[in-house]
């Protein structure tokens, strides 16, 4: 596929995901505000600065390269809790393996156990599963190296970190 028919779809050429392929992914936002917001029916969320990693999969028919470019841009209409969100935040990295498998809940789990990790609003992305939470914060931006360890083989990584978002 040509490179511009990649960004002209809305998924930026670095992600590097040419076809609607399935799989899970893990977002790290820097927050620079501590502004209290609404998530949806969720509830209020003070922000706090620093990061927030969140894991969530996309299978579907569009699989990671429409979720990711969804996720990328600015929603007019919030759907997921992370529409909320993304409103107030910045997109620094993304990790994401390519995989029939939903290997999110397994990487909330890993996550939730990773030192620094805090769950600030329990329910975030998993009102339809039994996770505490598919949101954490860092207070301290967590290394892509740990991230990969974390996550297990066959993470692919994008860094965002000079990008306006």
């Amino acid at each position: 596929m040509p490179k511009d028919s990649r960004l002209r779809s809305g998924c930026d050429d670095r992600v590097g995901i040419e076809q609607a392929r399935p799989g899970t992914y893990v977002l790290v936002l820097s927050s620079r505000s501590t502004d209290l917001i609404q998530i949806g029916k969720l509830g209020a969320l003070q922000l706090q600065l620093g990061f927030y990693v969140y894991v969530g999969s996309a299978l579907g028919p569009g699989g990671l390269r429409a979720r990711l470019a969804h996720h990328l841009k600015p929603s007019r209409r919030p759907h997921w809790h992370l529409d909320y969100l993304r409103a107030h935040t910045r997109v620094e990295e993304i990790c994401y393996r390519l995989d029939t498998r939903r290997l999110e809940h397994v990487w909330a789990e890993r996550i939730s156990l990773t030192e620094g990790a805090s769950v600030p609003p329990v329910g975030f992305g998993s009102t339809d599963c039994g996770c505490e939470s598919h949101l954490f914060f860092f207070q301290q931006l967590p290394s892509l190296e740990r991230l990969r360890q974390v996550l297990g083989k066959g993470i692919r990584t994008v860094s965002y970190s000079r990008r306006r978002m």
